[in-house]
């Protein structure tokens, strides 16, 4: 898709709603006027592929040139997706119990499908497990995920009948969290999320990783769900300076719990990496991926995988005083440039 494709299609698709409340936001940072602003966001649209967004989360309003075009922006996020990931084989991502059955040595956990269990599978299952973990088989941002007590309902077919009415079809032995990660935040299950993608020559290669919280009583931690985020040190495994929410509130410690984020060191950070890399070649037609991990006192295991990883964690203003873009990192295990030789 060329750049001004792109420009069409983004503009049709625009919610004007959102993009007044950026402007005015922008306005308020930067004192600019809102024609100004909007003329360079219309730059940045034609010239980097960026999302109003884009141009605001990342603070591309204060950015040069040389700057903004280190920046993966929305566009460039979707170009390496659609070039890497064959769609025929993104099914094992889509589909939760799919994935659950191919990497069930990686996640560590027993589950059930309802839409394949009888109300007597669910009877043992629950039995078995008292609290248990309901999703829907396919959906997004941590929607429709609850933590259930199965003593709370009169009988189990009772709860068998209400979670397939109500699409929650996938149930799922609840995690045990390991101790420092529940001394941030012990509401949710705090995930991992680790971005691999594999070479030409199909080898794994670890591009970022960030460390997802629950806040507020929520039991999920997705950013998009009420959630924050906040780098980790690919070497150490350590947070590294503060968390972030979506409205883009920055917080040096847990606004729950008061444990400060900068320098703390996340457990078993080799066994993570090593789990990502084994992880990543295991359907080499799906070549970048979004991993998300739960540690646990056994060990790290996986959660799920984004076929679609989304981009809009990578470079927060609060996070990137530096104004350093993430395209380079991709850049240096598939070049940016090769995709457009891509069908």
């Amino acid at each position: 898709m060329s750049k001004l494709s792109y420009l069409i299609k983004r503009i049709s698709t625009m919610n004007l709603n959102g993009l007044k409340k950026r402007v005015k936001q922008v306005r308020k940072i930067t004192g600019k006027s809102s024609l100004t602003i909007l003329l360079d966001m219309a730059v940045c649209a034609v010239r980097y592929e960026a999302g109003y967004i884009d141009y605001t989360i990342f603070g591309m309003y204060d950015m040069t040139h040389e700057q903004r075009k280190d920046i993966l922006t929305r566009g460039k996020n979707t170009k390496y997706v659609q070039a890497l990931n064959r769609k025929e084989y993104c099914h094992f991502f889509n589909n939760k119990s799919e994935f659950l059955t191919l990497f069930a040595e990686e996640v560590g956990r027993e589950f059930l499908d309802l839409n394949h269990a009888t109300p007597d599978d669910f009877l043992e299952f629950a039995h078995k497990h008292l609290i248990i973990m309901v999703k829907p088989e396919a959906g997004l941002c941590g929607k429709n995920i609850e933590k259930i007590d199965t003593d709370d309902y009169d009988s189990c077919v009772t709860l068998y009948n209400t979670l397939k009415t109500g699409g929650q079809t996938l149930i799922e032995e609840v995690l045990e969290q390991h101790d420092k990660v529940n001394k941030l935040y012990d509401g949710a299950v705090n995930t991992v999320r680790m971005v691999t993608m594999l070479d030409n020559e199909g080898e794994p290669h670890l591009l970022y990783a960030a460390m997802r919280l629950g806040s507020g009583g929520a039991v999920v931690d997705n950013f998009n769900s009420g959630g924050m985020v906040i780098p980790i040190d690919l070497e150490k495994g350590k947070l590294m300076g503060v968390a972030v929410n979506k409205k883009g509130e920055a917080f040096e410690k847990h606004p729950d719990t008061g444990i400060s984020f900068n320098g703390y060191q996340l457990p078993d950070w080799k066994k993570c990496c090593t789990l990502a890399s084994k992880a990543a070649v295991k359907v080499p037609g799906v070549r970048l991926v979004g991993w998300d991990l739960a540690l646990t006192p056994k060990g790290p295991v996986l959660v799920e995988g984004n076929h679609y990883p989304g981009h809009d964690i990578y470079q927060l203003v609060a996070q990137n005083p530096d104004k350093k873009g993430m395209l380079p990192v991709f850049d240096a295990v598939v070049p940016y440039e090769s995709l457009k030789k891509r069908k």
